[in-house]
Protein backbone atom coordinates (compact mmCIF):
# COMPACT_ATOMS: atom_id res chain seq x y z
CA UNK A 1 0.00 0.00 0.00
CA UNK A 2 1.28 3.45 -0.93
CA UNK A 3 0.68 6.64 1.01
CA UNK A 4 -1.83 7.73 -1.64
CA UNK A 5 -3.64 4.40 -1.24
CA UNK A 6 -3.77 4.91 2.52
CA UNK A 7 -5.16 8.43 2.15
CA UNK A 8 -7.76 7.28 -0.39
CA UNK A 9 -8.84 4.43 1.87
CA UNK A 10 -9.50 6.57 4.95
CA UNK A 11 -10.19 10.06 3.59
CA UNK A 12 -13.39 11.54 5.05
CA UNK A 13 -13.84 8.47 7.24
CA UNK A 14 -13.54 8.06 10.98
CA UNK A 15 -10.84 5.72 12.23
CA UNK A 16 -11.51 4.50 15.77
CA UNK A 17 -8.67 2.03 16.12
CA UNK A 18 -9.04 1.34 19.85
CA UNK A 19 -12.82 1.65 19.94
CA UNK A 20 -12.69 4.42 22.52
CA UNK A 21 -13.25 8.19 22.48
CA UNK A 22 -14.23 8.25 18.81
CA UNK A 23 -11.84 9.22 16.00
CA UNK A 24 -8.68 10.54 17.61
CA UNK A 25 -5.41 11.53 15.93
CA UNK A 26 -3.64 8.63 17.66
CA UNK A 27 -6.18 6.22 16.13
CA UNK A 28 -5.08 7.30 12.67
CA UNK A 29 -1.45 7.00 13.75
CA UNK A 30 -2.05 3.42 14.94
CA UNK A 31 -3.86 2.52 11.72
CA UNK A 32 -0.97 3.94 9.73
CA UNK A 33 1.52 1.76 11.61
CA UNK A 34 -0.55 -1.33 10.83
CA UNK A 35 -1.39 -0.65 7.19
CA UNK A 36 1.78 1.03 6.00
CA UNK A 37 4.52 -0.33 8.26
CA UNK A 38 3.20 -3.78 9.13
CA UNK A 39 3.37 -3.13 12.88
CA UNK A 40 0.67 -5.32 14.38
CA UNK A 41 0.97 -4.12 17.98
CA UNK A 42 0.95 -0.31 17.69
CA UNK A 43 -0.81 0.27 21.01
CA UNK A 44 1.71 -1.92 22.81
CA UNK A 45 4.59 -0.20 21.03
CA UNK A 46 3.19 3.26 21.77
CA UNK A 47 1.02 2.95 24.92
CA UNK A 48 0.35 6.68 25.02
CA UNK A 49 -2.41 8.64 26.69
CA UNK A 50 -1.61 11.74 24.59
CA UNK A 51 -0.25 12.22 21.09
CA UNK A 52 2.76 14.30 22.17
CA UNK A 53 4.06 11.29 24.15
CA UNK A 54 4.68 9.43 20.89
CA UNK A 55 7.87 11.47 20.48
CA UNK A 56 9.37 10.17 23.73
CA UNK A 57 8.26 6.57 23.16
CA UNK A 58 10.04 6.59 19.80
CA UNK A 59 13.37 7.56 21.41
CA UNK A 60 14.79 4.05 21.57
CA UNK A 61 12.60 2.48 18.89
CA UNK A 62 14.79 1.09 16.11
CA UNK A 63 11.90 1.24 13.64
CA UNK A 64 11.95 5.04 13.58
CA UNK A 65 14.42 7.87 13.21
CA UNK A 66 13.52 10.94 15.29
CA UNK A 67 14.14 14.20 13.45
CA UNK A 68 13.80 17.34 15.56
CA UNK A 69 11.93 20.26 14.02
CA UNK A 70 14.48 22.61 12.48
CA UNK A 71 13.95 25.74 10.34
CA UNK A 72 15.97 24.16 7.54
CA UNK A 73 14.55 20.65 7.76
CA UNK A 74 11.74 19.36 5.58
CA UNK A 75 9.91 16.08 6.24
CA UNK A 76 9.35 13.58 3.48
CA UNK A 77 6.06 12.02 2.47
CA UNK A 78 5.07 9.39 5.00
CA UNK A 79 6.90 10.94 7.96
CA UNK A 80 4.90 11.08 11.18
CA UNK A 81 4.58 14.64 12.49
CA UNK A 82 4.30 15.08 16.26
CA UNK A 83 3.07 18.31 17.89
CA UNK A 84 3.62 19.36 21.47
CA UNK A 85 1.06 20.65 23.98
CA UNK A 86 1.10 24.10 22.40
CA UNK A 87 -1.74 22.96 20.11
CA UNK A 88 -3.72 21.45 22.98
CA UNK A 89 -3.19 19.44 26.17
CA UNK A 90 -2.70 16.19 24.27
CA UNK A 91 -0.61 17.49 21.38
CA UNK A 92 -1.30 16.07 17.95
CA UNK A 93 0.03 13.56 15.44
CA UNK A 94 -0.49 13.31 11.67
CA UNK A 95 1.06 11.93 8.49
CA UNK A 96 3.11 14.31 6.33
CA UNK A 97 2.03 14.52 2.69
CA UNK A 98 3.90 17.44 1.12
CA UNK A 99 5.28 20.91 1.86
CA UNK A 100 8.33 23.11 2.32
CA UNK A 101 10.21 24.79 5.17
CA UNK A 102 7.33 27.20 5.85
CA UNK A 103 4.19 25.11 5.56
CA UNK A 104 2.98 21.62 4.82
CA UNK A 105 -0.03 19.41 4.19
CA UNK A 106 -0.61 16.39 6.39
CA UNK A 107 -3.25 13.70 6.70
CA UNK A 108 -4.96 14.30 10.03
CA UNK A 109 -7.78 13.15 12.23
CA UNK A 110 -9.33 15.22 15.02
CA UNK A 111 -7.60 18.45 14.06
CA UNK A 112 -9.91 21.27 15.19
CA UNK A 113 -12.20 18.56 16.62
CA UNK A 114 -13.03 17.16 13.18
CA UNK A 115 -13.29 13.44 13.93
CA UNK A 116 -12.62 12.20 10.45
CA UNK A 117 -9.50 11.87 8.30
CA UNK A 118 -8.78 14.86 6.08
CA UNK A 119 -5.80 16.65 4.56
CA UNK A 120 -4.95 19.81 6.52
CA UNK A 121 -2.71 22.80 5.85
CA UNK A 122 -0.24 23.51 8.68
CA UNK A 123 2.75 25.61 9.61
CA UNK A 124 5.49 24.27 11.89
CA UNK A 125 4.32 26.04 15.06
CA UNK A 126 4.53 23.69 18.06
CA UNK A 127 5.83 20.78 15.95
CA UNK A 128 8.28 18.82 18.10
CA UNK A 129 9.62 16.88 15.16
CA UNK A 130 8.83 13.89 12.99
CA UNK A 131 9.41 10.18 12.97
CA UNK A 132 10.81 8.66 9.83
CA UNK A 133 10.19 4.94 9.40
CA UNK A 134 13.49 3.13 9.05
CA UNK A 135 13.68 0.94 5.99
CA UNK A 136 15.20 -2.40 6.81
CA UNK A 137 17.47 -3.21 3.91
CA UNK A 138 17.87 -6.83 3.05
CA UNK A 139 21.20 -7.92 4.41
CA UNK A 140 23.35 -9.68 1.84
CA UNK A 141 23.45 -13.41 2.45
CA UNK A 142 26.98 -14.69 2.81
CA UNK A 143 27.24 -18.04 1.14
CA UNK A 144 29.21 -20.61 3.13
CA UNK A 145 32.54 -21.71 1.65
CA UNK A 146 31.99 -24.46 -0.91
CA UNK A 147 33.06 -27.88 0.24
CA UNK A 148 34.16 -30.42 -2.35
CA UNK A 149 32.51 -33.76 -1.54
CA UNK A 150 34.99 -35.78 -3.62
CA UNK A 151 37.91 -34.14 -1.87
CA UNK A 152 36.30 -34.86 1.48
CA UNK A 153 35.80 -38.52 0.53
CA UNK A 154 39.43 -38.91 -0.48
CA UNK A 155 40.61 -37.33 2.76
CA UNK A 156 38.88 -40.03 4.80
CA UNK A 157 41.28 -42.69 3.61
CA UNK A 158 40.81 -45.74 5.83
CA UNK A 159 37.99 -44.24 7.88
CA UNK A 160 35.33 -44.78 5.18
CA UNK A 161 32.75 -46.43 7.40
CA UNK A 162 29.09 -46.04 6.56
CA UNK A 163 28.53 -43.91 9.64
CA UNK A 164 31.42 -41.58 8.89
CA UNK A 165 30.51 -41.21 5.24
CA UNK A 166 26.84 -40.55 6.01
CA UNK A 167 27.71 -38.08 8.75
CA UNK A 168 30.23 -36.34 6.55
CA UNK A 169 27.83 -36.14 3.63
CA UNK A 170 24.90 -34.77 5.63
CA UNK A 171 27.03 -32.22 7.44
CA UNK A 172 28.67 -30.93 4.30
CA UNK A 173 25.40 -30.74 2.34
CA UNK A 174 23.66 -28.93 5.23
CA UNK A 175 26.52 -26.45 5.40
CA UNK A 176 26.69 -25.89 1.65
CA UNK A 177 22.94 -25.20 1.56
CA UNK A 178 23.05 -22.87 4.54
CA UNK A 179 21.00 -25.05 6.88
CA UNK A 180 23.65 -24.96 9.58
CA UNK A 181 25.65 -21.97 10.70
CA UNK A 182 29.40 -21.49 10.78
CA UNK A 183 29.40 -22.18 14.53
CA UNK A 184 27.41 -25.37 14.09
CA UNK A 185 29.72 -26.51 11.33
CA UNK A 186 32.71 -25.91 13.60
CA UNK A 187 31.08 -28.06 16.28
CA UNK A 188 30.64 -30.94 13.83
CA UNK A 189 34.16 -30.36 12.56
CA UNK A 190 35.54 -30.81 16.08
CA UNK A 191 33.42 -33.94 16.54
CA UNK A 192 34.70 -35.54 13.34
CA UNK A 193 38.26 -34.72 14.29
CA UNK A 194 37.85 -36.34 17.72
CA UNK A 195 36.09 -39.48 16.47
CA UNK A 196 37.88 -40.17 13.19
CA UNK A 197 40.99 -38.03 13.19
CA UNK A 198 39.60 -36.15 10.22
CA UNK A 199 38.67 -32.51 10.05
CA UNK A 200 35.91 -31.40 7.70
CA UNK A 201 37.94 -28.25 7.23
CA UNK A 202 40.39 -30.35 5.20
CA UNK A 203 37.65 -30.70 2.60
CA UNK A 204 37.15 -27.00 2.03
CA UNK A 205 38.38 -26.12 -1.41
CA UNK A 206 40.98 -23.40 -1.07
CA UNK A 207 40.57 -20.53 -3.50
Amino acid sequence: MTLNDFISKYKNKKVDFDGAYGGQCVDLFNQYLVDMLGINNPIQMFPVASAYQIWDYAKDNEKFERITNDPNAIPVAGDIIVWGKGVGPHGHVAIYVSGDVMKFISFDQNWNSIQKCVEVNHNYDDVIGWLRPVKVEDKPVTKPPFIDLISAWNKLDGNKTYASVLGMFLTIVAYNMGYITEDQFNMFDTLFLALMGFSLRDAIKKK
